[in-house]
């Protein structure tokens, strides 16, 4: 499998778990990657199944003559902030010019990147953002949000734990800030030359069952 960091934290484990049920003697190897590369590795035949978050907004760019794709769930993208002794966020949306907001922010041109910048260019009235950090990795913004360094967006399935132990808190109303992204799962075609695995090929079967293709 080759995959974005955020979904090897965030989905793959209880993902992998469950599989386990119907495939016990499942053998894996994951290759985290941004988003760009975990798809160049399916393109370039580096591996079997890629997993990747999926927004109309930013849509996978694979050709559906070439790939076919499942929807395996739904991740909801959202401000998260460092919860006070009562559990309320330190930093919450939207700031003000006179008192913008500590930013944790996803790298310039990462997937996720686009994404929160969709989400602040959607939402009914402006942010008051100032950047004090940047990286590729979510689980690295989550790290300095619990450090209450600033707020950043976060998948919400990364941050579960750290919410029902009121490490962090909703940084923004519940539904202005956020939005849903597909989690789909890709693999070439058969027939396009390449070899597929017998055990890969069984998993696909067995997901095409319970999720809907996109094509």
């Amino acid at each position: 499998f080759a995959l974005p960091h955020t979904l090897a934290f965030a989905f793959f484990p209880q993902w992998l778990l469950e599989l386990r049920q119907t495939f016990p003697q499942l053998k894996t190897r994951l290759i985290a990657l941004n988003v760009h590369d975990a798809v160049l590795r399916l393109t370039e035949g580096h591996c079997d199944l890629l997993l990747a978050y999926d927004h109309p907004s930013q849509p996978l760019q694979l050709s559906p003559d070439r790939y076919e794709m499942l929807t395996l769930g739904q991740e909801t993208l959202a401000p998260f902030a460092r919860a006070d002794s009562e559990g309320r966020p330190i930093w919450r949306l939207p700031g003000s010019a006179s008192s913008r907001l500590p930013f944790l922010s996803y790298a310039s041109g990462a997937y996720m990147a686009r994404l929160v910048e969709h989400i602040v260019k959607s939402a009914p009235q402006p942010a008051y953002l100032n950047l004090v950090y940047e990286t590729d990795m979510a689980e690295s913004l989550k790290a300095m949000a619990l450090e209450g360094h600033g707020l950043a967006f976060l998948p919400a399935s990364s941050v579960r734990k750290d919410l029902r132990a009121r490490r962090l808190a909703p940084a923004g109303d519940a539904g202005a800030w956020e939005l849903a992204m597909d989690v789909r799962i890709v693999r070439e075609r058969p027939g396009s030359g390449r070899l597929v695995k017998p055990g890969a090929a069984a998993l696909w079967d067995h997901l095409e069952q319970q999720a809907s293709p996109r094509r």
